[in-house]
């Protein structure tokens, strides 16, 4: 289920503003870059070198899920992610345990806070019998998963959960055991808010959780700027 990026004049104007909180440079000429990526990059790879030499607190994983959208790697409009998802359920279906992981990781390679991706290499890593590095992404993903509580409650639209793409919207959701049966699409604040219904298959109770996409339509403006 894919979120229209259709860039209206309300939600240009808004995440504009929040381009130039965030100390991006105002476009002065044509094809001219909106983020400074060199930065972003940089400050990414630091953070990501931290989780792997296991010494991340959990304040860097809170600053990665914010600073990823702002890097030249963050193409929430891609379907490789997707793509690597469906790759690694077959590969498990299959026990082809190297593939899986190795998919993975490449995935990992362009987004070290995707929560399938970690999901993922923690399987087929314990399936390979390297039961250190399973658990290893096995932590780092409850640490993101945390990070992304630590966002806000869920429970409405003024507390939403943040998340980077529509793709670890949904794996946040499966990882808690639920299933995503209904979607839509609102301003509060002026911010876009995916409302999801969710249901517990245990007894089939359903409830609303709260996120804020605005990454994705952040990424929708700055690559409008950027080809003009």
């Amino acid at each position: 289920m894919q979120i229209s990026l259709k860039i209206h004049t309300k939600i240009f104007t808004l995440l504009v503003s929040f381009i130039l909180l965030s100390s991006c440079a105002a476009l002065s000429g044509k094809n001219e870059k909106v983020l400074n990526y060199e930065k972003s990059n940089a400050d990414y790879a630091s953070l990501v070198n931290k989780v792997k030499n296991r010494q991340a607190i959990a304040s860097d994983y809170d600053m990665l899920i914010r600073i990823f959208p702002l890097t030249s790697l963050y193409k929430p409009n891609s379907d490789n992610e997707q793509s690597a998802k469906l790759l690694s359920q077959s590969y498990m279906e299959n026990q082809q345990w190297q593939n899986c992981l190795n998919i993975n990781y490449e995935l990992l390679n362009v987004n070290y806070t995707s929560l399938t991706g970690h999901y993922g290499a923690a399987i087929c890593a314990t399936e390979l019998g390297n039961t250190a590095l399973g658990k290893y992404h096995n932590s780092v993903l409850d640490n993101f998963i945390e990070a992304v509580w630590r966002t806000g409650t869920g429970k409405g639209p003024e507390t939403p959960f943040y998340v980077t793409s529509v793709n670890d919207l949904y794996a946040f959701i499966q990882l808690h055991q639920l299933v995503a049966v209904g979607q839509s699409l609102r301003y509060v604040n002026q911010l876009p808010i995916q409302a999801i219904k969710v249901q517990n298959p245990a007894n089939n109770r359903t409830f609303t959780w709260y996120f804020d996409i605005t990454p994705q339509f952040r990424r929708g403006v700055i690559d409008e700027l950027e080809s003009q």
